[in-house]
């Protein structure tokens, strides 16, 4: 069984491939820059240090003063060894010291240009996904922190590049070129081509494999939750016999614990909670209790098992211990068809009060059993080995979870290597959260990121994936929604195939680039505009000179304020342009946008600048405002008038011009034709607008300047559709001005001018 979006799925498929880079084109931003190196060898780091020294950088040591402004980090440089899965716990905890080093002034820090975090990695040179063997695949755990990085330190510039090998004689050029580079947050060198990341979809082929009474899967870590759910359904839909594996000893029955029913148990672990407190011991007995609610949970699944006769049974094991991983495998036999890895857990905590201990365990419980379970496979050979992983570890995880998406990257590129260099055949699949069975306490957090999944299908998205010739990695991904940070929005490659790319893409098309920002509070960044880039300012003259359209202005601002207060706006009021300051010079106009979240969190304070110029001041507003009533549609036909002469002119090749109507009563009236995105901006694709602009445009032209040259508008209603407009109304003397689409009746915008000007 699967699914797609046409059938109303919660999620798509995706694999990752490696495109062509841009060549990269961004001013050093070097100079003055402290700079900390750590990890590598010490002929790497030198190399690296002398290379940014060339660039104006200094080189900042443990123990000096202050903390620095930028982390490079040449990981594990050595060539990957299986027998060894703490390898790169020393070089971990290195960079873990660091970054709590540099977390009390990186945290509060609103540049948004000055931080920088890069990992060197040793993949491939294309990320792991090149299908070659992968020389040093551990290093997905500082790609999984670096990507995961934002969302404490919400200003760092933190990036990934990968090399095929630690010796690579270009690699010091290249730190110090990307080091404060924009761009995706993933990119690769090989052969001299700089590569990146993109999601691309792909629906699972036909299967391959059949699972019948006579096989055994072993779900490895499937206790509870997910796991439990997954090994139910194999043996219900397939008939295989199922091992559900977990690291602890089920219940015998008589606990007093067990008996008790949810209010019960709620009230046990109350009473124990308060018991502890004052006495040091909290932690500890919060831990202990968590593990009472697991066993509980499990002794549920075995009963329900029984009852239903499925051909299920739990095995105790320690899959990081070889010796009780073989003795199962051994108990097991040849019936093994398949094997799922699902250990994992996730304890989110930010980074200054999470020990190295900790960080490394929630490491180890993903990657030390995994690399157990790869190598105890290489001489039975099942017909499939999966691994369950996370969107945390592919898009960046949430506040708290450096280490659980550390892990979960490098299980993804532990698993690519695994498949190029043995004979197993080895799949990764990447998932959102999973509705009522996933277990996070940031949950509210990742639901702003993406809605989670329902279990139902990513059940049946599994099956269909055990099943299907393996590709080494598959992620699924729902509807992006509102939580994406905007460090990610600058580094993440939204491609038109992801769901909720309509949504998400106006507001990271418009984001600008960030020069200062402290999240829900205040956003300033800097705007570029061109005739190449935005054709409609080939359309619009102020003095005869092309100009940015005040409409594109209005819907910059619109798409940029999603970034303080993720909703959509409805009203603006106190709008004043200076049409003058919208001028390109030289084919360019170079803008910077503030805005500020007032007290009270439900308003915008937004101005912008050309240099010294004020350009343009406005209030953006939410919640549901007290509408103007629509303006009557005329009954006559009217006469025929021209739009008053004045300081701004459009040539009408995008943007229509409308014939104007006037009617007895003094109501104009013009129909419009709606101006398309593709026509406004060069991108592919152009992002929808907010706002209707050939009707605002349009009215616009009849609304003349006051004296000194600026435009006013004293409110602007949005509408709760407020896209497309084909009929525009207006009463100059009133100053009331509205657009409306005729086949539904809603009226797309009001805009009101006071005729009392200075």
């Amino acid at each position: 069984m699967t699914h797609d979006l046409d059938d109303g799925a919660t999620v798509r498929r995706f694999r990752w491939v490696n495109v062509p880079a841009p060549v990269l084109d961004s001013p050093h931003r070097l100079a003055g820059r402290r700079v900390a190196v750590c990890n590598g060898t010490d002929a790497a780091a030198e190399s690296v240090s002398v290379a940014l020294a060339r660039r104006g950088a200094v080189c900042w040591r443990p123990g000096e003063p202050g903390a620095p402004d930028a982390i490079v980090d040449l990981t594990l440089p050595d060539r990957f060894d299986p027998r060894d899965p703490h390898a790169a716990d020393k070089a971990v905890t290195r960079t873990l010291a660091l970054l709590r080093h540099c977390y009390p002034d990186w945290a509060e820090e609103v540049d948004a240009r000055r931080l920088a975090y890069l990992a060197v990695t040793y993949l491939d040179g294309e990320s792991g996904y090149r299908g070659d063997p992968i020389y040093q695949p551990l290093g997905g755990l500082w790609a999984g922190l670096a990507k995961t990085l934002p969302r404490e330190i919400p200003n760092v510039n933190a990036r990934v590049i990968d090399v095929a090998r630690p010796d690579l004689a270009e690699l010091a050029d290249l730190v110090a070129a990307e080091l404060y580079a924009r761009g995706p947050a993933e990119i690769g060198y090989r052969d001299g081509v700089r590569r990146m990341l993109v999601p691309r979809p792909e629906p699972v082929a036909a299967p391959t494999v059949t699972l019948t009474e006579d096989d055994v899967v072993l779900v490895c870590g499937g206790g509870t939750g997910i796991g439990f759910e997954l090994a139910r359904a194999l043996a219900r839909e397939h008939g295989c016999r199922v091992v559900v594996t977990g690291r602890a000893q089920p219940p015998v029955g008589t606990e007093d614990w067990l008996g008790l029913d949810e209010a019960g148990f709620e009230a046990y672990r109350q009473e124990h909670l308060r018991a502890a407190a004052g006495t040091g011991r909290g932690r500890e007995v919060r831990g202990r209790l968590g593990k009472l609610a697991n066993l509980r949970a499990l002794q549920a699944n075995l009963r329900s098992v029984a009852e239903s006769g499925l051909p299920l049974r739990y095995s105790r094991c320690d899959h990081a211990d070889p010796a009780d991983l073989d003795r199962l495998l051994d108990e097991i036999g040849p019936p093994l068809a398949g094997v799922v890895y699902l250990a994992g857990v996730d304890r989110p905590a930010r980074l200054p009060k999470k020990s190295d201990i900790d960080f490394l365990a929630g490491i180890s419980v993903k990657v030390t059993g995994f690399l157990r379970l790869v190598t105890a496979l290489r001489e039975r050979k099942p017909r499939f080995l999966c691994a369950s992983g996370s969107l945390t570890g592919r898009l960046g995880g949430m506040v708290g979870e450096l280490d659980y998406a550390a892990a979960n990257e490098a299980l993804a590129r532990i698993g690519l290597w695994a498949k190029a260099t043995s004979e197993l055949d080895v799949l990764t699949v990447c998932w959102p959260l999973w509705r009522d069975l996933s277990v996070s306490s940031n949950m509210d957090a990742a639901l702003k990121y993406m809605p989670a999944m329902d279990p139902a299908e990513g059940l049946a998205r599994w099956n269909a994936e055990l099943l299907a010739p393996h590709v080494g990695e598959a992620a699924f991904l729902g509807p992006i929604g509102p939580g994406v940070s905007l460090a990610q929005a600058g580094q993440f490659t939204v491609e038109p195939g992801l769901p909720g790319f309509d949504e998400v893409y106006p507001k990271i098309f418009h984001r600008g680039e960030p020069l200062r920002w402290r999240p829900g509070s205040t956003l300033i960044a800097e705007l570029g505009f061109s005739a190449d880039t935005t054709p409609i300012a080939t359309d619009f003259l102020v003095h005869g000179d092309p100009a940015l359209p005040v409409t594109i202005l209005l819907e910059n601002v619109l798409r940029s304020c999603a970034w303080l207060v993720p909703e959509q706006p409805r009203e603006l009021t106190g709008i004043t342009v200076n049409p003058a300051g919208l001028r390109l010079v030289g084919g360019t106009l170079a803008l910077e946008r503030r805005a500020e979240v007032d007290a009270d969190g439900r308003s915008i304070a937004v101005s912008v600048h050309a240099g010294d110029t004020a350009v343009a001041r406005l209030t953006v507003r939410y919640g549901d405002p007290r509408e103007p009533p629509p303006l009557a549609i005329p009954a006559s036909a009217g006469e025929p008038i021209p739009a008053p002469p004045g300081p701004l002119r459009w040539r009408g090749a995008i943007v229509r011009l409308a014939q104007w109507r006037r009617h007895p009563g003094g109501t104009l009236t013009a129909s419009v034709q709606h101006t398309e995105a593709a026509d406004v901006w060069a991108a592919e694709p152009a992002p929808e607008p907010p706002l209707p602009i050939s009707a605002l445009e349009n009215i616009l032209r009849m609304t003349p300047l006051d004296p000194d040259g600026v435009l006013r508008i004293d409110r602007l209603v949005l509408g709760q559709q407020p896209g497309r407009a084909d009929l525009v109304l207006g009463d100059p003397s009133a100053g009331a001005w509205c657009a409306i689409d005729r086949q539904s009746g809603r009226v797309a915008l009001n805009l009101r001018r006071s005729n009392h000007r200075p």
